[in-house]
Order: structure tokens, then C-alpha cells, then sequence
């Protein structure tokens, strides 16, 4: 795939640059996109020159989370069961290290994406959570209790379905860093070069190395299971009550009611 209508594929000395590129859209995840991203996930650990993957969104979120503003395709719950979403995987099989550039909104999705990566930065106005929670829909790859600094801090935010600001998130260890708008390309670009000083077999061993902790701690296993109770929760009630609202009233009533009503 040599151009991409969904993200904005660039490389400069040795920095891979995707850029999410729906801003219309919050940068939602839908599936066009996320096919683009994996293909550029590989593109980028195929090029000769590519050292690092630095990963952000145009607009003014990084993300919004998956797309829900219209009708999933009708398909059996059997299928949803088994058509498991990828891009995490490549994010963190790939030999590069990836580095979230979050400058925005990063929800349910979008928070996944962004702390999947292997580093995190944001600016202070970012904000990051799992709004999601609130129609029933826990997060569809268990990224969140192997970042955090507290098996308490992810239970805090899966339990309420709560958005916090950039600071609180760094001080749970979702980011790396927190930094003053205008200031994270510049931040970002630092890290660069400092991992450019390391060797690239160096790196990649590390990665793998660092992931092989996080198998053992059961990354893998507890991803694909989240993803089968993920397809399963979208059958629940009050999934199914945010989808009639949705598409009687639009998306926004929706969300209205998914963020400001008591649920049994």
C-alpha cells in the first residue's frame, strides 16, 4: 500500500512519521484506517533507513477510540468473536521502538493506542481514559493494567469510565512525560536522538527482551481474551440501548446518555 487516504506516512533521517489524519472525525478508529496503520506499521520496520516510529494524530485529538458514529456492518456474533483487531499486536511486535506523540484526546481506543506504544508523551491539555466503560464496553485488548503504576489505578479508571488530564496519566505511568503545548515536537524529537545513539540490534534486542517481561505477566493471553469478551459485551443491554439511541437520535444524544445516566 504505497499511499493511504486515513493517515500521513513520512520518513526523515532514519524518524518514521504516522500521523493519524481524520480530524474531522477525532481521529476515530475505523476499519479502513486501522488497516493502514498496520501496513505502515510494517512498511516502517521494512525501511532501510527507519530507526524509530513516532506515532500522532492531526487535529486536535490523537484519538477518540473506535468509531461508533454509525451502524456496524451486520455481522454473526460469531464472526465479531473471531475477527480479533491487529494493530496493537504490530505495534508491539515490530523490532522498532514506537513513541505515542498525544496532543489531544486519547479515549477508549485512542487511550489503548496511545500506551501500547513504547513511549508515551503529552502535552498538559491531553487528556486520556475509558469513556467507553459507560455503555458496557470494557476496553478490547488489556493494555491498561500493564502500564499503570497500580493494579488500583487501572481499576480507578475501567471502574468509572473517568478521563483524567496528562498529569494525572503520567503520575498512574501511562506517560512519559508530560510537556507545555508547543513544546512535544521538540521533546519528542530529543528522544530520537538520544535513541539514535543506541544501536538499532541493541534496541530491537531490548524491545523484545522487555516484551518477553510482559508475556510472562500474560500481555498476550489476557489481550486475546479481552478481545473475545469484548465482541460479547456489545451484546449487553446497555450496549444495545446505546446503539437504538444512536441511530433514533444520533450520536450525540448517545453520548449523552452513556455519560450522564445512572445504569443498573
Amino acid at each position: 500500500m504505497g499511499t493511504y487516504d486515513c493517515l500521513e506516512y513520512a520518513v526523515d533521517e532514519g524518524v518514521v512519521r504516522i500521523a493519524l489524519d481524520r480530524p474531522e472525525a477525532l481521529n476515530a478508529l475505523n476499519p479502513q484506517l486501522l488497516r493502514e496503520l498496520e501496513d505502515a506499521i510494517e512498511r516502517a520496520e521494512a525501511a532501510d533507513e527507519g530507526r524509530v516510529v513516532v506515532l500522532s494524530g492531526n487535529g486536535r485529538a490523537f484519538s477518540s477510540g473506535y468509531d461508533i458514529s454509525e451502524a456496524e456492518a451486520d455481522k454473526p456474533i460469531d464472526d465479531r468473536i473471531l475477527d480479533q483487531r491487529t494493530h496493537l499486536e504490530a505495534i508491539f511486535s515490530s523490532r522498532l521502538p514506537v513513541i505515542a506523540a498525544v496532543d489531544g484526546t486519547a479515549i477508549a481506543g485512542g487511550c489503548n493506542l496511545a500506551i501500547c506504544c513504547d513511549l508515551t508523551f503529552a502535552t498538559e491539555p491531553s487528556e486520556f481514559g475509558y469513556p467507553d466503560m459507560h455503555f458496557g464496553e470494557p476496553p478490547p485488548k488489556f493494555v491498561l493494567p500493564f502500564v499503570t503504576d497500580s493494579l488500583k489505578d487501572a481499576r480507578e479508571l475501567l471502574y468509572s469510565g473517568k478521563t483524567i488530564d496528562a498529569a494525572t496519566a503520567a503520575e498512574m505511568g501511562l506517560v512519559n512525560r508530560v510537556v507545555a503545548e508547543g513544546e512535544l515536537d521538540a521533546t519528542v524529537d530529543a528522544e530520537v536522538n538520544e535513541i539514535k545513539k543506541t544501536p538499532s540490534t541493541a534496541v530491537a534486542i531490548a524491545k523484545d527482551m522487555l516484551n518477553g517481561v510482559q508475556e510472562t505477566q500474560g500481555f498476550r493471553r489476557y489481550g486475546r481474551v479481552d478481545e473475545y469478551v469484548g465482541a460479547l459485551t456489545m451484546e449487553s443491554s446497555a450496549a444495545e440501548r446505546f446503539r437504538e439511541i444512536r441511530d433514533e437520535e444520533g450520536l450525540q444524544a448517545a453520548l449523552e446518555w452513556m455519560h450522564e445516566t445512572d445504569k443498573p
